[in-house]
């Protein structure tokens, strides 16, 4: 590696058709696999060769295949970009598009013709990105093709050629794009290096371009260090000046600015290693040697001249030392042994440099090279270039003398960012400093104004020099390393892995900025990079025996979920709370969350949080909360959740750029009317609220509603201002009587209601164009369950809940009840930006079952024999797993055991005096009674371990809890009385009295009989609360007002039907319940003044394919769901799903209490949800 490979080239005579133009891409094909690679070339003769058989392991490829052109085309550059689109420009100025370019044809199918801008433009240069494609015309003027999405441009043609032109209004002489669609380019004028800044996904132009300052690091292995180019006393990359021709550097004598001309002169070597090289010597005619005069000569040689020249032109004692740097020889005859080291000393050398030359060329390159690999010690001082020298590959002719014409400075003249990954979230310094301020900027007229008008200002101010003032912003950055092993992606191994964590703090935290980098494991390739505000949640999924975190990223393409394995408990909670930190510094979130927090629990007893504060700091805006829908690279037909529905006061504003040959559009609002699942189904069932349809042909737009399976009238006055090609943007305003609609900022109909807006919950776009804004604006904070950041607080806990003053309870595994003290932090952020205050040491203790299998046979009676066939003698309840009493190991160090393994006569479903369970076979219903039909048994074992931690919560008395629900009644601030019903752990309903802000844990507790022992309970707004029996009934209380808090008798309500309900929770004027096969119930046409039990049970359709339920990263995966949660006000439901994954209800109105499908957030094995503080802040 590190080395240059010569391919063969097309002929016999390499200069019978030489290469012009070559490009690397397709790295990131669709569908392709790692590794993958495409190489395309340009011959002089405008032919379109592509290199067959490349990869990232043999990127030199097998052999060159021909592309047919149309007649007469002719081609003189190409690109590709990392999806494997291919754009070219012809001689004529035009562009070709290769269509069809897929992962099992990337030589494509057809070539498709793209115009210039203007017809008095000709393209020159073209460059190809993801989602983008950049070009240069003759005059120079920068040009941005809108319509392009390279992940689908294979199977596209109109996604390949792009829909139109769009002006950059700047003059550039190059330009080229990176894989993410960044763009840099070289100056027309100033031969300048420009980075364009403001480039996201959703606004591909950028926002302007910015001088890079490239400072400019000769090495020995560069063309410019072993030759010595002219002009380079100073390593400044791009002048900071106007550049100026000056009398005396125009007449300067020629010993500051001569030198000899090499040109390598090629000699065929057929299937040969590089061999030696003889150089052409070309002097100037003002030395008195004719130009023609050439000169055969030898690297040593070639430097002895330049030496006697330089010492007879008398040269200052700058120049001296630097052209004496170092004096290189390299003798042909050592060039000429093949495989054998290459000796090049020099003057200054603290050592010498051994080449094989043999290394340089694989067996089937063809012709000789000159080259010399880099090396670092010796790279800084026999290589350094000639500085004073003016010897280049070129004799001195018109073209030369433009691009060196001024001391101090370098005219760039290529840039490829084809390699360059930049991300415009987190920019490296070197941009972000500003060093590429041009001097235009600095000269403006209002600038020097302003300076001097400080400067006089200055000068009237008294100044003391002996004070220090401290910096505006004071940055400290600091790097984490280790190593781990991840899995990225549904992968089903953990590989071996570096991780990489940099940080840099300021003291205001809006300046904080973090990059997360994963690596292979030779610590050079990157895996995966991204910045630290990506991540949403940071959770520990430990397994025994096996350190694990999760680091959830919804929002990048390449992979939502990051798995790290540690080696030890240590490491791992080491980068736990580095994380965890940081993720919350970038988020600005610290210490007690607000009061409408939501709070839950994972599978492994953490517990997490999300402010909503968080989103409305973002969201809020003067007359609404608005969010921009995210649009970049996206399919059409279009469809995007509208998270708070679309009633009364909200707005979207549709920003798209019609295709040239697009007839009918359509935006639609839709109603949906059943579940929503995931996989793709007929979607064109639902109603629609309003449908939007311009017809560009007819030149005109209908408007009309769906509803139950028919159209309505249709409205179709007004005609239509919109036209193929065009840009436009689309206002909808939902105000009370209807839609009123907008056409770039002029009001084109209004369309009244024909379904009530509040059942909208979808936007839907179809058509030929290309989406380029979306924002939608509601009156209440929108929560997007899949970008919610979740912050661990600390401690311990099986269950949480909360209420809207932000007084929250929490009941441990050992149903010991906590409180929360208002802190955060705790054993697991390992004192990491937090304080002591409220953290207290936390006892929780947890079983662990095993359970022992047996089979009857007639021989043996019941026995472990031949279980293996079917079951194994020891597993979990699952039988699927073999699971030991000896092998059993503990989640982390923190735990220990506290008991031996003991028989568990308490199992579900009942045991002999044995502890035996009785079924007919594996698995089924288990009965503590031995049958005749009864052929398999079961015990359950046990053995107890208790975990000792710390976090913010306060032990609440010795009363064991088996739930707890709270409601306040008042506004925070108020202190007013806050209702606290729990279930003591034999069954008892219980009521704590005295709860307040003010005094969070209460008084005492008081004891509400009961006709059966109850396992779930939840108080609501206006006295109503409801219980779960544990028979599976459910009940209500009767008689609670503010005087009698308890109330006066419980209600029996009858169960859903064939249901057994586990859990319940209370609404404004709804009931949600889940039962213990994971199905959710609402009690509908309850009226808590009136009706309060309601009239009946609507059970919501079971989805056994929904992705929802189903996540085969979780080993304890359901179907069904795991809990529910209705907040305090109408219309917010959450839940969460078998798998662990994070829900939430859409389509909830008050006629429509069930709602009509589910938004899912991230899955990080969630276990219990609390909504109790959730209001809907509206404006």
């Amino acid at each position: 590696m590190n080395s240059w490979c010569a391919i063969a080239p097309l002929h016999k005579d390499p200069t019978k058709e030489p290469f012009i133009d070559v490009a690397v891409g397709g790295n990131q094909m669709p569908g392709s696999t790692s590794g993958g690679l495409v190489v395309w070339a340009v011959t002089a003769h405008g032919r379109v060769m592509f290199r067959v058989g490349t990869s990232t392991t043999c990127p030199e490829g097998q052999r060159w295949s021909s592309i047919k052109l149309g007649n007469g085309y002719e081609v003189c550059q190409i690109s590709v970009g990392a999806t494997g689109l291919v754009w070219a420009v012809l001689m004529v100025g035009k562009a070709l598009v290769r269509t069809g370019v897929t992962r099992d044809n990337p030589m494509g199918e057809d070539w498709s013709e793209v115009e210039p801008p203007q017809k008095d433009l000709r393209l020159i240069q073209v460059s190809v990105g993801t989602d983008a494609v950049w070009a240069v015309t003759h005059d120079g003027g920068v040009w941005f093709r809108k319509g392009i999405q390279g992940e689908i441009s294979g199977v596209c043609e109109q996604l390949a050629t792009g829909t139109g032109w769009v002006e950059m209004l700047s003059k550039m002489a190059l330009v080229s794009v990176a894989p993410n669609d960044q763009v840099w380019a070289i100056g027309c004028d100033d031969r300048c290096l420009y980075y364009r800044t403001g480039i996201t996904r959703s606004e591909l132009t950028g926002k302007r371009w910015k001088l890079i300052n490239a400072p400019l690091q000769l090495s020995r292995a560069s063309s410019n260090a072993s030759l010595s180019s002219s002009n380079r006393h100073s390593t400044c990359g791009t002048p900071q000046q106007q550049r100026h021709q000056s009398w005396s550097s125009l007449n300067r004598p020629h010993s500051t600015g001569e030198g000899t001309m090499l040109i390598r002169e090629w000699e065929e070597q057929s299937r040969s290693a590089p061999t030696p090289t003889s150089l052409k010597l070309w002097q100037r005619t003002g030395d008195g040697v004719s130009a023609k005069n050439i000169q055969q000569t030898s690297f040593q040689d070639i430097y002895l001249n330049e030496e006697k020249k330089k010492s007879a032109n008398s040269m200052d004692t700058s120049d001296l030392n630097e052209a004496s740097v170092a004096s290189i020889t390299i003798s042909n005859e050592s060039l000429a042994k093949s495989g054998e080291s290459i000796v090049v000393s020099g003057k200054g050398m603290g050592s010498t440099v051994k080449i094989n030359p043999a290394a340089w060329s694989p067996v089937h390159s063809v012709g000789s090279m000159v080259g010399v690999e880099a090396h670092p010690e010796t790279d800084g001082s026999v290589f350094d270039p000639d500085l004073t020298g003016d010897s280049g590959v070129y004799g001195e002719d018109e073209s030369a003398g433009i691009i060196y014409w001024a001391e101090c400075d370098v005219m760039w003249y290529k840039v490829e960012a084809g390699a360059c990954f930049v991300d415009p979230t987190n920019p490296p310094k070197w941009i972000t400093d500003g060093n590429g301020t041009t001097q235009g900027e600095l000269g403006e007229l209002w600038r020097i104004n302003i300076l001097d008008e400080l400067k006089a200002r200055l000068k009237k101010m008294p100044f003391d020099s002996s004070i220090t003032y401290e910096k505006a912003i004071e940055k400290s950055s600091w790097v984490k390393n280790g190593d781990a092993k991840c899995k990225i992606k549904n992968g089903s191994l953990y590989e071996d892995c570096k991780i990489e964590l940099e940080w840099i703090s300021s003291d205001i935290g809006s300046l904080d900025s973090g990059t997360l980098i994963i690596l292979n494991s030779d610590g050079i390739t990157s895996i995966i990079q991204f910045p630290v505000s990506e991540i949403t949640c940071v959770v520990c999924c430990s397994e025994p025996g096996n350190p694990r975190i999760a680091i959830h990223t919804p929002k990048l393409n390449r992979t939502k979920v990051i798995r790290l394995q540690f080696a030890s408990d240590t490491e791992m909670e080491d980068w736990l709370a580095h994380l965890t930190s940081v993720s919350c510094q970038i988020n600005n979130v610290y210490g007690r969350p607000g009061p409408n927090s939501i709070w839950t629990t994972t599978a492994l007893g953490d517990v997490y949080v999300f402010d909503p504060a968080i989103a409305e700091e973002c969201q809020l805006s003067e007359d609404g909360y608005v969010q921009e829908i995210d649009v970049a690279g996206k399919d059409l037909p279009f469809e995007s959740i509208l998270q708070n529905g679309f009633g009364y006061g909200s707005t979207l504003k549709i920003t798209v750029c019609v295709h040239d040959d697009a007839d009918r559009l359509s935006f639609n609002l839709v109603c949906y009317t059943t579940t929503f699942v995931k996989q793709k189904t007929v979607t064109d069932s639902h109603d629609v609220a309003l449908h939007f349809n311009p017809r560009l042909k007819e030149n005109i737009i209908v408007r009309n509603t769906y509803q139950n399976g028919q159209w309505g009238d249709e409205e179709r006055n007004g005609g239509s201002p919109l036209k193929a090609g065009c840009d436009f943007t689309l206002y909808i305003v939902c105000e009370e009587c209807g839609y009123r609609i907008r056409i770039n900022d002029n009001e084109y109909t209004f369309y009244s209601h024909r379904l009530p807006p509040t059942t909208i919950t979808h936007l839907r776009i179809k058509g030929l164009l290309t989406l380029c804004n979306i924002t939608y604006k509601s009156t209440s904070i929108i929560v997007e369950p899949s970008t919610m950041f979740w912050r661990q607080i600390g401690g311990h806990l099986k269950k949480v809940e909360t209420c809207s003053v932000g007084v929250t309870w929490g009941i441990g595994y050992n149903n010991t009840a906590w409180v929360y003290t208002g802190g955060w932090g705790g054993a697991f952020l390992k004192g990491l930006g937090t304080s002591n205050t409220g953290i207290n040491t936390m006892v929780d203790t947890q079983n662990y079952y095993v359970y022992e299998n047996q089979r009857w046979n007639p021989v043996t009676g019941y026995t472990a024999h031949g279980l293996p066939t079917d079951r194994y003698m020891w597993s979990d309840a699952t039988g699927r797993h073999k699971c030991t009493r000896e092998h059993t190991k503990l989640l982390s160090m923190h735990w220990h055991w506290v008991s031996d393994w003991i028989v568990d006569f308490h199992t579900p479903g009942g045991v002999d005096r044995d502890g035996w369970q009785y079924a007919t076979d594996f698995p089924s219903q288990y009965h503590g009674k031995k049958q005749f039909t009864d052929y398999v048994r079961r015990r359950r074992w046990f053995r107890r371990c208790q975990l000792t931690t710390s976090g913010p919560w306060q032990e609440l008395g010795n009363t064991k809890l088996v739930h707890v629900s709270l409601y306040a009644t008042g506004e925070p601030g108020t202190d007013s009385p806050i209702h606290v019903w729990a279930v003591a752990a034999n069954g008892e309903a219980l009521f704590r009295r005295g709860v307040s802000e003010s005094c969070p844990m209460g008084v005492s507790w008081e004891h509400i009989p009961s006709d059966q022992p109850l396992i779930s309970i939840s108080c609501g707004p206006c006295g109503q609360v409801w219980a779960v029996g544990k028979n599976g009934s459910s009940c209500w209380r009767l008689g609670i007002s503010a005087t009698k808090p308890t109330g006066i008798q419980w209600q029996n309500v009858e169960p859903p039907s064939s249901a057994q309900l586990k859990q319940i929770s209370v609404g404004h004027d709804v009931v949600w319940a889940l039962d213990t096969m994971g199905r959710l119930s609402v009690r509908r046409e309850v009226q808590s003044n009136v009706f309060p039990e309601g009239t009946h049970w609507q059970t919501l359709p079971a989805m056994p394919n929904d992705p929802i339920h189903i996540d085969m990263s979780v080993v304890n995966a359901k179907q069904g769901f795991r809990h529910v949660s209705v907040s305090r006000e109408q219309g917010q439901v959450w839940a969460i799903s078998g798998a662990g994954i994070i829900c939430r209800r859409i389509g909830v109105t008050c006629e429509n209490p069930a709602g009509t499908g589910w938004v899912t957030g991230i899955g990080a094995n969630w276990q219990n949800i609390s909504l109790g503080g959730l209001i809907n802040k509206t404006k």
